[in-house]
């Protein structure tokens, strides 16, 4: 649905609607808890190649020309074609989109044009360093010993962590958490909407003529409109006032259900022609919808309470920088005596 900067629309920069798509399957999901630890087997994670190669992808990749005209996002064709060849192997256009979907998202909102020849390089480096370390034994180098137990250490206690959390993840809570956000709910008035857009005054006027004259509104929308709500008849869907621009938002909520604007309503976007079709208070979110989310709220909670329930049993003891004793700001008690060590 449209809001205070734009209207639906089916315009825009192509390279990162395409990137988008690619990379829309990286975005979905969320974690158990912020940062957690330990995650259950690597996911394709060539990061410590990736670390290796990256300085040299920028410098593997060709200069940009300043003169050059701005570059055009690609036209993917169907499959999956093979776009690199080197000893012993190849890389194909979907090996590159699945080293982009790893990557930051800040990373990602790159124009495709822009980041699919990086992206490129620094696969083709992985490829290369993964074939020259294919046969190498390091099991008994002291420094690979070194970083698999450090490695080894966190992934237990990020396991053991885990498994502390989702102990205490239980379904009453959950819906405890639930009754808290329906009660708490805020009272949002609602509408159901359809509209017609169009550049002139004298069209949308035209169309309120047919309007009232018995022509279906769905119809006309689909006909007249200019935005990508036009195929479905110009349905908005659900929205609150403060969605939208306020002079759309004024001549919404100043309908009932079943009326629509006798005058053309004049946005920064043209003229449009609006229908309401129902009000009503906006209902929170079913159990059912919301409880992945509120599986992560609770999460979060219960790994707070834990580490500090584990503070608070190690009685934690506080020196200065010098390990001396803390002297007490002003109007503040003593200190308890520490014991001697």
């Amino acid at each position: 649905m449209f809001n205070r900067r734009s209207f639906h629309s089916e315009s825009g920069n192509t390279a990162l609607i395409v990137l988008a798509v690619i990379v829309v399957a990286a975005i979905g999901g969320l974690a158990y808890f912020s940062g957690k630890i330990g995650k259950e087997g690597p996911a394709a994670d060539n990061s410590a190649i990736t670390a290796a190669a990256a300085q040299t992808a920028t410098a593997a990749a060709p200069a940009a020309d300043p003169n050059a005209p701005e570059a055009k996002p690609p036209v993917l064709k169907p499959g999956n074609p093979v776009v690199a060849k080197m000893k012993g192997g190849e890389v194909t256009r979907l090996d590159v989109f699945n080293f982009i979907q790893d990557l930051p998202p800040q990373t990602r909102q790159m124009p495709l044009e822009q980041l699919y020849p990086l992206a490129l390089e620094q696969v083709i480096n992985s490829r290369i360093i993964a074939a020259k370390t294919k046969n190498v034994n390091l099991d008994n180098d002291e420094e690979v010993k070194k970083r698999l137990a450090a490695a080894k250490t966190e992934i237990v206690r990020g396991v053991y962590i885990e498994k502390q959390v989702n102990e205490k993840v239980s379904e009453d809570r959950l819906k405890s958490v639930y009754d808290e956000y329906v009660k708490n709910f805020p009272d949002i008035q609602d509408v159901k909407a359809r509209h017609i857009l169009v550049k002139e005054e004298s069209k949308a006027k035209d169309i309120i003529k047919q309007i009232e004259g018995g022509a279906s509104f769905e119809e006309l929308a689909k006909a007249n409109s200019t935005d990508g709500t036009a195929q479905n008849g110009g349905d908005l869907g659900y929205f609150a006032k403060t969605d939208v621009v306020p002079a759309f938002g004024e001549a919404a909520f100043a309908l009932n259900a079943g009326e629509f604007t006798k005058k053309p309503v004049k946005t920064d976007f043209g003229y449009h022609v609006i229908k309401v079709e129902e009000k009503r208070k906006r209902p929170p979110a079913s159990y059912d919808d919301i409880k992945p989310y509120l599986e992560t709220q609770v999460r979060r909670q219960i790994l707070d309470e834990t580490i500090q329930a584990w503070r608070k049993e190690a009685d934690i003891q506080r020196f200065d920088i010098n390990g001396d004793a803390i002297e007490p700001s002003a109007g503040e008690p003593a200190p308890a005596e520490q014991p001697k060590q």
